[in-house]
């Protein structure tokens, strides 16, 4: 048997020309990459800048939105009082100052606004009566009533252009208003 002889190198030869053009290329690739790496990082600089820009001025705009300790304290005592008189307001007596209302005119009185006024205590109420005389008996009735301390005429006009001639007429009621 004879030896087995294996040869690992031939006798080509490579071509240099080609190792040198794809080194070349290589090293042309990695030099855009790299510029293009080096683009990005600025850009990235740049955004951050101004994203931390942005951040100061909406820190000085919500500090300068801020109220104070005391304004705050202010606000607050305010909120609280106008709660209060919402909740006087609604503890009020209406049912009975609308049931004494309605039920003083009967048939021949219309009631066209009511207006009360909470601080002076009075309410201011505007109607139509079929007459004059109506209008003497509402007012005497709810001048009778728990509900009104005094009730006067502030006005009254008759309606010449209506063929009944009915009398419109406005009046001021103190409203006696118990605390709750």
């Amino acid at each position: 048997m004879h030896a087995l002889r294996l040869d690992y190198q031939r006798g080509t030869r490579p071509i240099p020309w080609l190792g040198m053009g794809v080194l070349a290329s290589a090293l042309a690739a990695l030099a855009l990459l790299a510029s293009h790496y080096h683009e990005l990082g600025q850009r990235t600089a740049l955004w951050e800048a101004r994203a931390a820009h942005v951040e100061r001025l909406a820190g000085r705009s919500t500090r300068a939105l801020r109220p104070a300790a005391g304004q705050a304290a202010r606000e607050q005592a305010l909120e609280v009082q106008h709660a209060n008189q919402v909740l006087r307001q609604l503890s009020l007596p209406w049912d009975t100052l609308f049931r004494a209302v309605e039920s003083a005119g009967g048939t021949s009185v219309a009631l066209l606004s009511m207006e009360p006024d909470i601080r002076k205590g009075t309410v201011r109420i505007g109607g139509e009566a079929k007459d004059f005389a109506a209008m003497l008996e509402y007012i005497r009735q709810l001048g009778a009533r728990d509900v009104f301390g005094s009730v006067h005429l502030q006005n009254h006009q008759i309606r010449q252009d209506d063929p009944e001639k009915p009398v419109r007429f406005s009046l001021l009621a103190a409203w006696k208003v118990e605390a709750p």
